[in-house]
């Protein structure tokens, strides 16, 4: 016997139930309601919207920065809490930058971890969780804030989104000043973009007069600049004694109005951001690679059933009809599974939130799918609904 034949254990033939869709068809029937009748994250992105005249929220995108800390200083000593949109990746090379900012009173949100386009992100999902598991000790009363990058967002990410359980996001907030450059005809720079700023290597002092006219123009709302280039620091700077002499107020985030009222109806305030998987009974769901991949494991197994990417790995290595088994050593199944999101084979399908290979989806699945299978079956008892592969188009059907 080979060496990954052995590692395939005795137990195998024990019987996982591996789904047809013409199976979940006949067992589960059409499913019912909806996850949530709470969509926490939201199609239409929220902007200042209702802020008085005169009123200004200053938030910062894609850090934290070298010069992220001394930007938090200085609004703390303005008497202005500001928000930040921390980019994961960014935030691995400034750790103590996030307590900084938490200890001067300004709000911490999320901004993905490695900046996509959310339409054409290949795991959504993970995006905002990387970046959840370095911000969400330093977020306080619940305030959890999401900004898509490049405001790159519609309806069906929202609804991944709220099935993937993390509906103690409000989001995705976009901005009203400061995200396209444009000349008006009498030549005056009305929006400017400090990012835009820096590209076209514009002073300081021009970038802050086209932020100055746009905030006259519209006399409120969300500003969005990007903390992670240091002279945008020097333009805050510049910027903050101006609009103070000219009445402007600073508000914190969460003060906007669209964005309390967004608040304020959630239903879940960041108790349970994760959902439960559902695994067999001696199994639990846990994390393998570094993307958030999860098996079904033991001390000792992995349960199945496993993609046709992960057989042929196994056969590859010399398993041969072992490897079409139901259950293999916990450390053959977590080395043949991969270091991504999904094992070997499968793809991350954003429209069903699950890897998926052909039409086969691989779970575990959330302990509420799970249970919608059970009240929507015709037969409850089924081991349909306990397996850890089901059809595409039925958890389509299912997760609507």
């Amino acid at each position: 016997m080979t060496q990954v034949k052995r590692l395939l254990s005795d137990s195998a033939l024990r019987f996982i139930c591996i789904v047809s869709l013409s199976t979940l068809a006949l067992a589960c029937g059409k499913p019912s309601t909806p996850l949530s009748d709470v969509q926490d994250f939201s199609g239409p992105q929220l902007y200042g919207t209702g802020m008085a005249a005169g009123t200004l929220s200053l938030t910062f995108d894609d850090g934290p920065g070298p010069r992220t800390a001394e930007l938090s200083r200085y609004l703390k000593a303005e008497g202005i809490q500001g928000t930040f949109f921390i980019q994961g990746s960014a935030a691995a090379a400034y750790p103590e930058v996030l307590k900084q900012l938490h200890a001067d009173g300004h709000l911490l949100a999320n901004h993905t971890y490695t900046h996509p386009r959310m339409t054409a992100a290949t795991d959504p999902v993970s995006e905002v969780r990387r970046t959840d598991e370095l911000i969400k000790k330093y977020v306080t009363d619940g305030v959890f804030l999401f900004r898509a990058p490049y405001g790159d967002w519609n309806g069906k990410v929202a609804t991944v989104l709220n099935n993937a359980g993390l509906t103690k996001y409000v989001g995705s907030i976009f901005w009203d000043i400061g995200g396209v450059r444009t000349e008006r005809q009498d030549k005056r720079l009305t929006t400017a973009a400090d990012w835009a700023c820096w590209s076209f290597n514009d002073s300081v002092e021009k970038c802050a007069d086209g932020y100055m006219n746009e905030t006259r123009d519209l006399g409120k709302g969300i500003v969005l600049m990007h903390d992670v280039h240091s002279r945008t620091i020097d333009m805050v700077k510049n910027m903050v004694p101006r609009l103070k002499d000219e009445g402007f107020r600073f508000v914190r985030l969460d003060k906007a109005p669209t964005v309390a009222a967004a608040l304020a109806r959630r239903t879940n305030t960041g108790d349970s951001p994760v959902p439960e998987f559902s695994c067999p009974v001696g199994f639990a769901a846990t994390d393998v690679g570094q993307s958030g991949g999860k098996l079904c494991v033991s001390d000792s197994e992995a349960s199945g059933p496993f993609t046709l990417g992960m057989k042929d790995a196994c056969r590859e290595k010399g398993g041969g009809d072992a490897c079409e088994n139901s259950r293999w050593s916990r450390g053959l199944a977590v080395w043949l599974h991969g270091q991504g999101r999904c094992p070997v084979g499968a793809t991350f399908d954003v429209t069903v939130n699950a890897c998926v290979e052909g039409e086969n989806a691989f779970g575990p699945f959330s302990k509420e799918l799970v249970k919608r299978c059970r009240a929507s079956s015709v037969n409850p008892d089924s081991p349909v609904c306990d397996s850890n592969r089901w059809s595409k188009g039925f958890l389509a059907g299912l997760a609507r």
